[in-house]
């Protein structure tokens, strides 16, 4: 039984479902399941990696986000390959009828209603209760709420309970953890106003075009939609203008007044967060996104806020196309119970009450792409749990999925982000590999689609073919795997001059190609961590304010700040601390050893 309807429910609900189990999924509106409740886009980086693993791992959310594109862009391709990160902007209407379809093709049967807390004993719950359908039994339970559990949207001086706008909240599930011991956090997100598309003068921004249809995140099948569905996205900035109006309302920002308590993402804040933030930065990105073919609505990336209507009117109609602009929806944020560190291990089951699973949200993170893997992970274990196998941790080598796992379950002061930085492994956790290193999970897992096996083996014998043609062809008097480690080779135009390389899937010969060119920095990558395990035990006493070390990020900075670690060892279980960050911190020790 999975409670919600939003990317992590879905995911487990379609994981559970092809592990053999049979599966319901209750949600409040059945019309909003897959709903896209903040920006109309799916990937980015790291993210754009997770969404392949979640394909590998039969997920629906990469055939949703191909056969729903509008646009798609290729991100931070100034640095390598390796952390390129595919974003799809999505027609939410269209994702939504996807992701329904796939559920009902599946057999997920589908309850309309409010689970208002578990069912029987904490230890061992047989299922959950529900408001208006008495009770639902269940050898297993996924809790997917997303921002409803005990959720309260703030825009100004203005309070109502809600999920989101224009749905209730999930408020009795939330008082039955409380009441049963549960530790239950509050965090905080929030979104941006949607503006009608007619009333803003485009021609004054810049326009932001496509990369190109030609990417998809499915492996199986192709579902790209042709050239007359794409749109493009428009580019204006924030001025002093923008700032001013915004400074104006700050006395009335639920965040700044005290009326949220939650902590919010750091690195998706609200537009008055960044002005406080960072004061001397004179202007801001905002990207206007298209809602749909159909939607007369653009979505303002980058203008989050809570403040009131009318500072929202004016920090909108300062920015450069937007002087007429009619607000259809108003920003707003919303606040919401999660279940903080210790309450769930990295199986994504709860430490309190046997087949109990959690996912998305509930567990602390902030995007679409964590909550959906997420969901594959606990609808797969707990359907596990529920015909009396075990359950599995994904490996954080092995990929994005295992390193959320891994970070959630320790714990997190604010809303999850996934980022490459994040990985051990991260020249290794790429998009193009991702079928190699997730399918043959997806197969030992019981989660594989039909025909994965055989997808599988011919992309392995292709890669093994790819291998043995670049060990044995010339290229500019080098042997062509050498010639993949240098970094002025173009992989793609060599690939196409080595005979025999057309037989080969294209993707899978770059992949290799791929792993030739980073196998070096990803064997240093494992001395690293090797060392960092051998000087487990070194001091940090040298170090007298984790604050003033340049050399870790902002966000470690502070949680070490705060916990004080005595050793490097300790170090590494602090929650928001990277393996960037422990490198930062081994080349300070030493420095100041040394001196």
């Amino acid at each position: 039984m999975v409670a919600g309807g939003g990317h992590a429910g879905i995911e487990a609900a379609l994981a559970a479902g092809r592990m053999g189990a049979r599966t319901t999924l209750v949600t409040l509106s059945a019309a909003r399941i897959g709903e896209m409740s903040c920006n109309p886009a799916i990937g980015g980086v790291a993210k754009g990696c997770l969404v392949c693993e979640i394909d590998a791992l039969g997920g629906i959310m990469g055939e949703a986000a191909d056969a729903s594109a509008i646009q798609f862009r290729m991100l931070n391709r100034r640095k390598g390959p390796a952390v390129w990160g595919p974003r799809i902007q999505a027609d939410p209407d269209a994702y939504r009828r996807f992701v329904r379809h796939a559920l009902d093709a599946a057999g997920v049967r589908i309850v309309e209603d409010e689970v208002t807390g578990l069912l029987g004993p904490t230890e061992e719950p047989s299922g959950v209760t529900l408001a208006r359908g008495g009770r639902l039994e269940a050898g297993s339970v996924v809790l997917a709420p997303g921002t409803f559990m005990g959720g309260v949207l703030f825009r100004g001086r203005e309070r109502w309970r809600g999920g989101r706008a224009g749905d209730m909240a999930a408020d009795l599930l939330e008082a039955d953890l409380r009441a049963r011991g549960f530790h239950v956090e509050r965090f905080k997100t929030g979104t941006s106003p949607r503006l009608v598309a007619g009333s803003v003068d485009l021609g004054a921004m810049e326009m932001q075009q496509e990369d190109g249809p030609g990417f998809h995140f499915g492996m199986r099948r192709p579902l790209l939609c042709g050239p007359g569905y794409r749109m493009p996205c428009y580019c204006t900035r924030s001025s002093e203008r923008t700032r001013a109006a915004a400074m104006r309302w700050l006395g009335e920002s639920p965040l700044y007044g005290g009326a949220i308590q939650g902590a919010g993402p750091r690195y998706c804040p609200s537009f008055e967060d960044k002005i406080v933030r960072f004061p001397d930065r004179a202007e801001h990105q905002v990207i206007l996104e298209p809602m749909g073919r159909e939607s007369r609505l653009l979505y303002m990336n980058g203008l989050s806020t809570s403040l009131p209507r009318q500072a929202q009117m004016e920090m909108v109609r300062s920015l450069p196309g937007c002087a007429s602009a009619v607000v259809a929806r108003w920003g707003y944020a919303v606040e919401y119970g999660m279940l903080g560190a210790g309450e769930f291990d990295a199986t994504l089951a709860s430490t309190r009450a046997r087949g109990l699973f959690l996912a998305g949200q509930v567990c602390g993170t902030s995007g679409y792409e964590e909550a959906a893997a997420l969901g594959v992970l606990a609808g797969r274990n707990a359907a596990a749990v529920a015909m009396g196998r075990e359950a599995v941790c994904a490996a954080p080598e092995g990929g994005y999925l295992g390193v959320m796992a891994r970070d959630l379950a320790r714990g997190i002061a604010s809303p999850y982000r996934l980022f490459s930085s994040r990985a051990e492994n991260r020249l290794h956790l790429r998009v193009d590999n991702a079928d190699r290193r997730m399918l043959p999970e997806a197969g030992m897992w019981g989660v594989a689609r039909p025909g994965d096996g055989d997808l599988l083996r011919g992309i392995l014998d292709d890669a093994g073919a790819a291998l043995r043609l670049l060990g044995s062809a010339r290229v500019g008097g080098l042997r062509a795997l050498d010639a993949c480690r240098r970094p002025d080779v173009d992989l793609g135009g060599m690939l196409t001059r080595i005979p025999g390389m057309e037989a080969v899937r294209e993707g899978t010969a770059l992949s290799v190609a791929l792993d030739e060119r980073y196998r070096g920095y990803a064997d240093r990558s494992t001395r690293r961590v090797a060392e960092r395990e051998r000087l487990e035990a070194l001091p940090l006493d040298a170090i007298g304010s984790f604050m003033d070390l340049n050399e870790i990020c902002w966000e470690a900075r502070e949680a070490l700040e705060k916990a004080r670690p005595g050793t490097l060892g300790e170090a590494s279980r602090v929650p928001g601390v990277r393996p960037s960050d422990l490198d930062g911190l081994l080349l300070a020790v030493m420095g100041r050893r040394s001196t």
